[in-house]
């Protein structure tokens, strides 16, 4: 009998390619997600649910299923002040995860693992390490921090088997193009003169399949249980100097440095240690920066054809 994977949030940027991986490695593989993909990004195989987890009536068409792995990255980055959409977004992260645990059957679960956010940080010195208490500074690095503590204290008070996988940039084919990467890429495709900030942050980019290849390690290593665990590629550079290199390698393009603010309380230097991924998991990344960015502006370079 095949193990049975779900994945919340699998519709989108990494949930995507969590689900890939589960239909590849032979899992009976599960997504939920509030909207469905379209026709075109379906995976063949994956069994889609289209529910919202903050929702305790939709929930009761999952809590028949008995899962043994589930990954959550349900959710959306959104970096909004409280007063603005804070209280929707602690709400979609935090208390949406509250309702799906208290739902689910855990009869066979083996390993939940949350996704976190390096954002969880805050302004802690760099590399920032997991023992580092959490300085939250918007409602969405909040209720991430509140996603972890709550993981953590469930593991601690009931031995729920769950862990945090604490996830630095990630970058590669499917993400969407208001993040970094694509829209450089996106914009220096098109010869065109785009916004961006100083670009003096540092910080640390993984490559989509490496942070996957941790997922699934994770979950079949019972150590994790209870811990937080800090993914990343463990070679921080610039965000300029990332930004140069895409327009060098593509030949076009015009940023314009500066014109794009950057965020009140953000961290100008977040990388990871990675001690404890290595240690644990026995991870480290494979896909240099260089192959990687090559290898994803072929790709969106192959899709202009």
């Amino acid at each position: 009998m095949k193990s049975k994977l779900l994945v919340l949030g699998g519709s989108g940027f990494i949930g995507s390619h969590v689900a890939q991986r589960g239909i590849n490695k032979g899992y009976e593989t599960y997504v939920i997600c509030r909207k469905l993909p379209s026709q075109k990004e379906i995976i063949k195989g994956v069994k889609y649910i289209q529910l919202d987890i903050s929702n305790k009536n939709d929930l009761k068409i999952i809590s028949k299923i008995s899962f043994n792995y589930i990954v959550n990255l349900s959710g959306n980055i959104d970096h909004s002040s409280f007063f603005k959409a804070g209280k929707d977004l602690i709400n979609l992260h935090f208390y949406s995860l509250v309702n799906f645990i208290s739902t689910i059957r855990k009869d066979n679960l083996i390993r939940f693992v949350q996704i976190g956010s390096s954002d969880e940080y805050g302004d802690n010195i760099a590399p920032q390490h997991e023992s580092q208490i959490e300085k939250p500074f918007t409602p969405y690095s909040f209720a991430k921090t509140a996603s972890t503590n709550f993981i953590k204290y469930l593991f601690k008070t009931e031995n729920f088997p769950g862990t945090i996988l604490r996830l630095f940039i990630i970058y590669g084919p499917g993400q969407k193009k208001d993040r970094l990467i694509p829209y450089v890429i996106s914009k220096s495709l098109k010869n065109e003169i785009f916004e961006v900030s100083s670009g003096k942050q540092i910080r640390d980019f993984l490559h989509i399949d490496d942070a996957v290849d941790a997922i699934f390690l994770s979950l079949k290593e019972d150590a994790v249980n209870g811990k937080i665990i800090n993914l990343g590629s463990g070679h921080p550079r610039s965000v300029k100097s990332v930004i140069q290199f895409i327009v060098q390698e593509i030949g076009f393009g015009s940023p314009l440095y500066g014109d794009l603010k950057i965020r009140k309380g953000e961290n100008l230097e977040l990388y990871p240690n990675l001690e404890l991924a290595k240690k644990i998991l026995n991870w480290e990344s494979k896909i240099t920066f260089e192959l990687g960015l090559k290898n994803l502006i072929n790709h969106y370079q192959n899709n202009l054809k």
